[in-house]
């Protein structure tokens, strides 16, 4: 598994993370100044994203995460990922796109819903 396939997974992971380790393990990932967008929201620091995630994993419980398929090059990279359900049931579908900092770490994510 690549460098970034394991920080992909370890970001999938904060969604459904314990609420008072979601900041820490987000910070292990992500910069501060972290910037998220998708369809529904636009966020612009760390702390904003947690409570987004917050907000994620109390409208959807039991729900997490699964990075399908990871690509790379320069300082970017897509994942294609998978919400599953409670049942592990695939809930929806999606892909991220992000921008690394120069420390690996994510500072710029986009994501997508894909159609059902």
């Amino acid at each position: 598994m690549s460098d970034t396939q394991q920080l992909w997974n370890d970001y999938a992971a904060c969604w459904s993370a314990e609420p008072a380790h979601r900041v820490a393990a987000l910070g292990a990932v992500a910069v501060d100044e972290v910037a998220y967008r998708d369809p529904g929201t636009e966020v612009a620091t760390l702390s904003e994203l947690a409570a987004y995630m917050a907000d994620f994993a109390g409208a959807f419980p039991g729900h997490r995460f699964r990075i399908d398929e990871v690509l790379e090059h320069h300082d970017r990279s897509l994942a294609r990922w998978s919400q599953l359900g409670e049942q592990g049931e695939t809930a929806s579908t999606g892909i991220s796109t992000a921008r690394h900092h120069t420390d690996g770490r994510l500072t710029d994510i986009t994501g997508f819903f894909l159609p059902a």
